[in-house]
């Protein structure tokens, strides 16, 4: 078949956004086939680019043997006999973090600015067909009877919750993850584009992606994605001649006070929900809550047993370990949950300080890059910060709904440098 790889490319991007958060393995299988088919046709291009990026590649590749030693180590001691062990930890550092840096890696040989659009939209796509999948799942013929009480329904289910579909699941915040991203693409595309009819597909796409955001009511994506989009809008704002500056300004002003006055009622709940908790918290009252109370407690519970972590980490015990201190923190939602709801500070306690510098490495090596060769992208300066804000209050760098696409996009930043950068200062 003729560009079977670009093909395959399209098809592994179609299924980052948010399908293949369903299947898993499908994904995971279509990478393999990609890498593979790749090394085949690309053999002597795919070696010269693996010495390239030898340092990049040494990263998961040091990890892993790191994390073999260590659990070797750890199990053998018998410091925590009696506790099952977790091997989960190699599959995401094989089929995620190796695989993932290979895969991209061995795209060097073919992707053009043109195939990097396509696979950019083809996310997009994804994560707009699977969200208007799930609007008419939870609506179903309501939509066409009583629109109004869907569209309430939604925003007090919170787009309905972690999604049950297909034999599989979607993390809500996951979910919210790849809508804002795809948001913050589609409003990149609609500043770049010169055709007014490309315009204004973008721009509405834009808009529906804020609006699928917002029914999440998912406070730190909803943070991220403003962040993010803050950044990108610097970039953009100093391109404007000053009459474009004011019109942009009142836009800006309009929506947004237009936003605040038609904002539905679930976002003061959650309003008045965090502003209760923060005075719980100053009271110390840190038995219940639901959003800064647990992560309080998390934070808390964690930062207390330091001294058993903080250098080495606690390996393949982690999640079992630390499960008897949230038992034990008094806090029933805490009691129930295995993770910190914070990435860094999951991988800092899964394998200490390594862990901690491998998972930040990941997002300091596109910006090194950048700063390096002064070529800065700003829609990858945009997504980078807004997953690394993101990735603060959820642990989105562990669950299988986010990773890989958090990863990929990291990879692809750093690898196509270039190809990022002429994006934003091509001509149509």
């Amino acid at each position: 078949m003729k560009n079977l790889e670009s093909k395959l490319f399209l098809l592994i991007a179609f299924f980052i956004g948010t399908w293949g958060a369903l299947f898993h393995s499908m994904q995971t299988g279509l990478i393999a086939l990609g890498l593979i088919y790749n090394i085949v046709k690309y053999k002597d291009d795919f070696v010269g680019n693996i010495k390239k990026y030898k340092y990049y590649v040494a990263i998961p590749v040091i990890y892993i043997l790191y994390s073999a030693v260590h659990t070797l180590i750890i199990v053998t001691s018998g410091k925590y006999a009696g506790l099952k062990p977790g091997f989960g930890i190699f599959e995401k550092e094989f089929l995620v973090f190796l695989l993932g840096v290979l895969y991209v890696i061995s795209l060097k040989s073919f992707v053009s600015l043109r195939l990097l659009k396509q696979f950019l939209l083809c996310f997009c796509i994804s994560v707009l067909t699977f969200n208007l999948v799930m609007l008419f799942h939870l609506g179903g013929e309501n939509w066409f009877t009583a629109p109004q009480t869907v569209v309430q329904n939604l925003y007090a289910s919170r787009f309905g919750g972690t999604k049950h579909f297909l034999n599989g699941e979607v993390y809500l915040d996951a979910q919210a993850l790849q809508i804002y991203a795809a948001a913050l693409i589609a409003y990149f595309f609609g500043i770049i584009r010169t055709k007014m009819g490309e315009k204004v597909i973008a721009f509405t796409a834009f808009a529906l992606f804020v609006w699928l955001l917002s029914l999440t009511v998912t406070k730190s994506s909803i943070l991220s994605f403003l962040c993010g989009f803050v950044i990108f809008n610097l970039y953009f704002f100093r391109k404007l001649s000053v009459w474009q500056r004011w019109m942009f300004i009142g836009v800006i002003l309009l929506v947004g006070i237009s936003g605040y006055i038609f904002r539905p009622a679930s976002f003061d709940q959650r309003w008045i929900q965090l502003k209760q908790e923060i005075e719980d918290v100053n009271n110390g009252k840190l038995d219940g809550g639901s959003t800064l109370v647990p992560r309080i407690v998390f934070y808390q519970s964690c930062l207390k047993n330091i001294d058993s972590w903080g250098i080495w980490g606690l390996g393949v015990y982690t999640n079992v370990v630390s499960k008897q201190w949230y038992q034990a923190s008094g806090n029933r939602v805490v009691a129930s949950l295995t993770h910190s709801h914070n990435s860094y500070l999951q991988y800092w306690m899964l394998m200490g300080v390594v862990g901690l510098v491998f998972i930040l490495s990941w997002f300091v090596y596109p910006v090194k890059s950048m700063i390096c060769s002064k070529k800065y992208s700003f829609l990858a300066l945009s997504l980078l910060v807004a997953f690394f804000i993101d990735s603060n209050f959820e642990v989105l760098l562990i669950v299988n709904d986010a990773l890989p696409v958090v990863m990929f996009f990291l990879m692809m930043f750093y690898v196509f440098r270039d190809q990022f950068y002429a994006l934003e200062h091509e001509s149509d």
